[in-house]
């Protein structure tokens, strides 16, 4: 869906597309304001996990099963478990189908529009969050503590 509200060099010659155009966007903001989150993550995953089927075989492939993964690691918890359950099943389908795809054309060039090397694994359970300003990090866990 198209969320500009500028109006195009088209749009001034067609009555009312700009206003079609803003009333578009406003009515996405007020689906996903209201839309439950568990909702909007399940069309993440959809995305990422189509995607990453639909790439099986590249390299980019490992890319979208990895960020599926760590997303789910992060919100599994205010998941249902059948959400999660599914995203794991699909995931593991997926881990599989990519070796597999791999090991058949391990010619080891990228496609075009491919990642220029191997995604590298994310690490599980130890994440290093990235510096966003004046925030600190606990000395001891490196954990960033709002407030700290």
């Amino acid at each position: 869906m198209n969320m500009s509200t500028e109006a195009t060099q088209d749009d001034s010659q067609q009555p009312g597309r700009a206003d079609t155009s803003e009333n578009d966007a406003r009515e996405l903001v007020e689906r996903l304001r209201s839309a439950p989150a568990e909702e909007i993550i399940t069309d993440m995953f959809s995305t990422l996990l189509s995607t990453a089927q639909v790439k099986l075989g590249r390299r980019d492939a490992r890319l979208f099963i990895d960020l599926c993964a760590q997303a789910l690691e992060y919100a599994g918890r205010y998941l249902s478990e059948e959400l999660r359950n599914q995203v794991e099943a699909a995931l593991g389908q997926l881990r599989l189908a990519q070796v597999s795809a791999e090991n058949e054309g391990a010619k080891g060039e990228p496609e075009p529009n491919d990642l220029s090397q191997i995604p590298k694994p994310p690490t599980v359970g130890n994440r290093v969050e990235a510096d966003s300003g004046p925030q600190s990090a606990s000395p001891s866990s490196k954990l960033w503590v709002p407030g700290r």
